[in-house]
């Protein structure tokens, strides 16, 4: 009698099918998680640098006009009037409805950088100080002169919508040395040697 002997054939079964299918859709999951946060954070990066370039832009801009002032006629935290030395015109920069322009005279203002955060975040955009540190301000008893530093806070708004939502003002900040040639204060740090 002739015995049949079955070929053994190798092959998956049902259940390791499943459970290889199972496993596979879990790491696509996971994989996919992966790759929506790095693109989530990769258009954050790219939104925020662009900000960042609007506000170091006016920064620049703010700096250029008011490293030169001759006279101020009038401030407050949203707004300064002043003079230049190099062309004896009367110039404004002034923050409002969401944007902070400049203006020349009675010319139509021109604007520096828009999308500012609502109340510029709760700071002020431009604070003004003595060299000691305390807070100056336009009176008859003060001067140009003793203007030793002007503060520059902007807040721009950052709104991303999607994936990852955010909603929040990126902060920028600058410190200004107006340079009059009559300082009787100076306000460079001191060097010495020892």
């Amino acid at each position: 009698m002739k015995q049949w002997k079955l070929k053994k054939e190798a092959g998956f079964t049902l259940i390791e099918m499943i459970a290889s299918l199972v496993i596979l859709g879990i790491l696509a999951i996971a994989l996919s998680s992966a790759i929506m946060y790095g693109v989530g954070n990769l258009i954050y990066t790219r939104e925020a640098d662009q900000l960042s370039q609007k506000a170091q832009l006016a920064m620049a801009r703010l700096d250029r006009e008011l490293v030169d002032v001759r006279a101020i006629s009038s401030v407050s935290a949203n707004q300064i009037n002043y003079t230049l030395s190099s062309d004896g015109n009367q110039y404004t920069i002034l923050m409002a409805n969401g944007q902070i322009t400049l203006q020349q005279g009675a010319n139509t203002a021109w604007p520096l950088v828009g999308g500012i955060y609502t109340n510029n975040g709760d700071t002020a955009f431009l604070t003004y100080y003595y060299a000691n540190g305390s807070n100056w301000s336009v009176e008859s008893n003060n001067t140009i002169n003793q203007l030793s530093l002007i503060n520059v806070a902007i807040a721009l708004s950052f709104q991303q919508s999607g994936q990852l939502k955010y909603n929040m003002p990126l902060r920028f900040n600058t410190t200004i040395n107006p340079r009059n040639n009559n300082k009787t204060i100076p306000i460079a740090p001191n060097i010495t040697t020892q």
